[in-house]
């Protein structure tokens, strides 16, 4: 499966892409070619990103982490379970890509695709998870994000494990911080469930194309875009919506390692 350091991780056979800084089947600590360890597709470490103390460092210009190729199986639809997850240090309070696929624009369609990101600027600076695209000039998005007290907490300049967790139904979405549901349930980052199904209850279908490259630290289509001024330990996607105890599994599994 491509994973070391006797990791204890949650339904190992549902991960689609996995990438760990310490793991030598990913990297092996020296040049800019790092290898998704599900896949065995290649990303590059493009404009001077490095790998610094166990992790990829990126400054937030236009660093970043870029796959060669598009991986298959993470085309998701709103309909479709998936779980984004990483470890990672964020050293910035506006907003920066931690994973993303979005594609630019198809004519139709833009920023089709999903993401872990922090978003908005200090003092409102958030993590949040999304899916979906912007269309006919409004968000078409299913996502969740957590408040700027729980950034600034826990996740900012301190290791923090980051989970969004999508259930599939147009509806469900969680964030979780270091093994707990940190979700601002009340504020749904531009949630727009209403024009996402339509009246036979039928969803949207977001468009995926070669567009759709995984990156980690910066924008998938734009490399001097929502680059992430970070620290980037693990990154990993699901193709199923982890659980709360699934999430803190993986948690506990990593904790010791980032001293949390």
């Amino acid at each position: 499966m491509g994973f070391s350091n006797g990791l204890a991780l949650a339904s190992p056979h549902r991960i689609l892409f996995n990438v760990d800084a310490k793991n030598p089947k990913c990297y092996s600590g020296s040049g800019t070619t790092v290898t998704d360890s599900i896949s065995g597709t290649t990303l590059s470490l493009n404009n001077g990103a490095a790998f610094s103390n166990g992790a990829f460092a990126f400054d937030g210009s236009n660093d970043g982490l870029k796959a060669s190729a598009v991986i298959p199986g993470m085309d998701f639809q709103y309909t479709q379970e998936f779980t984004l997850e990483v470890v990672a240090k964020v050293k910035e309070t506006g907003a920066g890509f931690l994973i993303n696929n979005r594609g630019a624009s198809d004519g139709t369609q833009n920023y089709r695709g999903w993401a872990l990101m922090t978003s908005e600027s200090h003092p409102n600076t958030i993590i949040k998870g999304i899916v979906g695209m912007y269309k006919d000039s409004t968000h078409h998005w299913v996502g969740t994000d957590c408040t700027a007290a729980d950034f600034t907490n826990i996740a900012y300049e301190k290791w923090c494990h980051i989970v969004y967790s999508y259930a599939g139904n147009g509806i469900e979405a969680s964030l979780f911080l270091n093994g707990v549901d940190k979700s601002d349930y009340a504020n749904p980052p531009n949630d727009n469930t209403d024009v996402i199904f339509d009246a036979s209850n039928v969803a949207d279908t977001i468009n995926y194309d070669s567009d759709n490259l995984i990156s980690i630290g910066v924008d998938s289509v734009n490399d001097s875009s929502y680059a992430s001024y970070s620290d980037i330990a693990i990154a990993r996607v699901y193709d199923i919506a982890l659980s709360p105890k699934e999430v803190l599994k993986n948690f506990n599994s990593v904790r010791g390692r980032f001293g949390l």
